[in-house]
C-alpha cells in the first residue's frame, strides 16, 4: 500500500462509489450497516467468473433474495481481477431475518457453490459501520457509476485522534459550507480484520475528477486559520500507519436491480 500525503487524502474530500441511498442527514438516516464481499478470480479464470457471476446474481433475483446486492470492479492496480458485492443499509436485527432467510434458501448456496466457487481462488466478507453524522450524501450521487475510496489504516492506539480530527473535520464540512450536491462523501468503518477507515466519494464520470478551484486544506484554512487547519490535518495524517486509494466501477450488468 501507499502512503499519501495529507494533501492528497484530503484534496479527495474536494472532488466530486458502493452506491448507497440517497440521504439527508437526520433522525431518518438510513441504517447503520453494509455488508461486502470481496471475490478474486484463478489465474485464467477470469472471464469464466463473470459469467458466473452474472448468472448467480440472477439466480438470487429469481429466487427472492431480499437484498439488492450491487457489483463493482477496481480499475487501479495490479489485482484488477477482483469483485466487490455489496449491499447497504441494515440494522443488526435485520441481519438475524436475512440469515433465516437464507436458511431456507439453500438453493442460492448450492447455487455459488457449484457456479462461481470453482473458479474462486480466494473470497472474503466484512460488515461496514457507516458514519452517518459526519457524512454528507445528495440524490444524485446514488445514480453515479464511480466511486473514489480512500482507505486509512490506522495505528494501534489511535483510534481516538483519528475518530477525534474526522469529527472535526467533517462538522466544519457540514456547517460551513462545503457540504453542497457537488461535494458528496461518506464515511465507513471496516467490521472485521484490522482497524480500517474508509472515506467514499461518488463521481459521476472521470471529469468530475478534476479538482475545484478550493481545495479541503484552504477551505479548512478560511474557516478555522492555517495553524489550527495545519494541526488539525497532521493529527489526521499521524494517527494512519498507511493509506491505499481505488476507483470502483459498479457492473451493471452484474448488479441486482432495484425494481427485481
Amino acid at each position: 500500500m501507499i502512503k499519501r500525503p495529507i494533501n492528497f487524502v484530503l484534496s479527495l474530500i474536494a472532488a466530486v462509489g458502493f452506491m448507497l441511498p440517497a440521504v439527508a442527514l437526520s433522525a431518518d438516516a438510513p441504517p447503520p450497516l453494509a455488508e461486502i464481499w470481496y471475490v478474486t478470480s484463478k489465474a485464467g479464470h477470469d472471464a469464466e467468473l463473470r459469467k458466473a457471476m452474472g448468472e448467480h446474481m440472477a439466480f438470487r433475483s429469481e429466487h427472492g433474495d431480499p437484498r439488492t446486492w450491487e457489483v463493482y470492479t477496481p480499475i487501479l492496480g495490479e489485482d484488477l481481477n477482483r469483485y466487490a458485492i455489496r449491499f447497504c443499509c441494515f440494522n443488526w436485527a435485520d441481519q438475524d431475518s436475512y440469515r433465516a432467510w437464507q436458511a431456507g434458501a439453500t438453493e442460492i448456496n448450492e447455487h455459488y457453490n457449484k457456479h462461481v466457487v470453482p473458479h474462486t481462488e480466494k473470497a472474503a466478507r466484512y460488515f461496514e459501520s457507516i458514519d452517518w453524522a459526519n457524512s454528507h450524501w445528495v440524490e444524485a450521487a446514488s445514480s453515479y457509476k464511480f466511486i473514489a475510496v480512500t482507505e486509512f489504516n490506522i495505528k494501534p492506539g489511535s483510534g481516538q485522534d483519528f475518530d477525534a480530527a474526522r469529527d472535526s473535520m467533517s462538522q466544519i464540512a457540514l456547517n460551513q459550507g462545503w457540504a453542497t450536491d457537488d461535494h458528496p462523501w461518506l464515511w465507513a468503518s471496516t467490521i472485521g480484520g484490522k482497524l480500517q477507515e474508509s472515506v467514499i466519494i461518488p463521481h459521476e464520470n472521470f471529469a468530475s475528477f478534476e479538482r475545484g478551484q478550493e481545495n479541503f486544506m484552504s477551505f479548512l484554512s478560511r474557516h478555522m486559520g492555517s495553524e489550527a487547519a495545519a494541526k488539525l490535518g497532521k493529527q489526521f495524517s499521524e494517527a494512519s500507519w498507511s493509506t491505499e486509494f481505488q476507483i470502483w466501477e459498479q457492473q451493471d450488468d452484474l448488479s441486482m436491480s432495484k425494481s427485481d
